[in-house]
């Protein structure tokens, strides 16, 4: 089954650096009709680009209170500023209204349908609670709040809702309601087996076993939840020693508060149709999750989730080679740098071509060919570089004094063995030419 409710399109206008940009989302091109894996799209970028105004603009298509969301009202320039949107074959805008807050355009009756229509197909809009969901939407950022702590003080059951603040990003996490769903779990499992069922046990290990072969295809760590007993407290066993949550590297604090919290959240939905909570149809907003993690857990965070999260469409930003080019199948959108912006026509829109994702090429092309990185070396290396083939180049045309040239090929050759192997590339290069001459 693929994601049934998908992002289609999305434009902004007057919108952060936006000043009229269109983005497309096809779905992936997978050699395997079938194939039971994520859709995934990634932005990437220089500073100032716009990846996380794109990410606020897409995740505020479902938030139920527009006039309340700040990440996209703070970026909205003028008056005239606008996001318009295609969702499920239905087409939707937010502007602002006289007052200066964010409307959605769904409050009036569009040409492709009726605002009922569109209407249940926003989950969060809906005032009863206790209705089944098709699908529903996340965002998180890889930023975690410091001053929180995965406390718990007693066992109880978690009664705020799973679409509180679901997509505030920074705030998207609730360490002390993951702390408390954990808890639960593993004390829902120890009075079963008390009881001597076994299997009704199990069933409130699934989620965090899930969780823990998560963490072991990005981590390459064994970990297991335990609940202390005195003090109270939900720790992690890593290598046979119980480690607090809160005193976890950020890297590893950082995937394990979203994909808990992501998971105590699919747990607690009332979903239309049954299946494992992480096969549900969701849409998922993750803003550079990569940004604490060695660059072995970057390349494999995105494998992980296209595997871990099927039915679901999945939007990041990052800065990350390794991130871009450690996955298949997905759609990479490089935003231009807002310094080379030249004047457009506001009334035509600037359209982000999607490409194919990276996945088999080598770093240093997509270093070139997505991040427009070429150089290889240090910029004091490249410095030295440039000046040797600027020697060099004039030496070819006047082969008369070599002295110059042979001095910044050997300070370059102490450098380190891969600068040297270059340099003497080079050299027997020029000498075999200038013999030929």
């Amino acid at each position: 089954m693929r994601q049934p409710y998908r992002l289609e399109s999305i434009t902004l206008r007057d919108v952060g650096v936006f000043e009229n940009t269109r983005f497309d989302f096809p779905p992936i091109k997978s050699a395997e009709a079938d194939a039971e894996k994520a859709e995934i799209h990634i932005f990437t970028g220089p500073n100032g680009c716009g990846k996380s105004t794109l990410l606020y603009a897409l995740a505020a298509v479902f938030d139920n209170s527009p006039h309340e969301f700040p990440f996209l009202k703070n970026r909205f320039r003028n008056v005239e500023s606008s996001v318009n949107y295609s969702f499920n074959n239905s087409h939707g805008i937010y502007n602002q209204d006289s007052k200066g807050q964010l409307v959605s355009g769904f409050q009036s009756p569009l040409q492709t349908t009726t605002p009922d229509e569109i209407w249940q197909y926003h989950y969060q809009l809906s005032a009863n609670f206790s209705a089944n969901y098709d699908f529903a939407a996340f965002g998180y950022s890889g930023q975690s709040n410091p001053y929180e702590k995965f406390d718990i003080s007693t066992i109880e059951e978690i009664k705020t809702s799973p679409f509180e603040n679901a997509l505030s990003f920074n705030s998207t996490v609730r360490p002390k309601i993951v702390a408390q769903w954990i808890a639960n779990n593993r004390t829902k499992t120890a009075l079963a087996n008390q009881d001597g069922e076994v299997e009704e046990g199990k069933k409130y290990d699934i989620a965090l076993g899930r969780i823990s072969q998560f963490i072991k295809t990005v981590c390459d760590l064994d970990v297991v939840f335990r609940l202390e007993r005195s003090p109270l407290a939900v720790t992690l066993k890593i290598d046979n020693e119980n480690v607090s949550l809160n005193v976890l590297p950020d890297g590893l604090k950082s995937i394990i508060g979203w994909i808990s919290d992501l998971a105590l959240r699919l747990e607690a939905i009332p979903w239309k149709e049954s299946r494992d909570i992480f096969s549900q149809p969701i849409i998922l907003f993750l803003d550079e999750v990569d940004i604490h993690l060695h660059p072995k857990w970057q390349r494999r965070i995105l494998p992980a989730i296209q595997k871990l999260l099927p039915n679901a469409q999945v939007f990041v930003s990052t800065h990350s080679p390794f991130v871009v080019g450690s996955v298949e199948d997905a759609w990479v959108y490089r935003l231009p740098d807002p310094q080379r912006l030249v004047c457009r026509d506001p009334h035509i829109s600037e359209v982000i071509e999607p490409m194919e994702s990276s996945g088999g090429k080598s770093y240093s092309v997509i270093l070139e060919e997505v991040f427009e990185v070429k150089e290889q070396f240090d910029i004091e290396t490249e410095k030295q570089l440039k000046h040797f083939y600027q020697l060099r180049n004039a030496y070819l045309k006047d082969p008369q004094d070599i002295r110059a040239l042979k001095a910044c090929a050997e300070k370059l050759s102490e450098i380190s063995e891969e600068v040297d192997a270059i340099i003497l590339m080079e050299m027997r290069q020029i000498a075999r030419l200038t013999k030929a001459k």
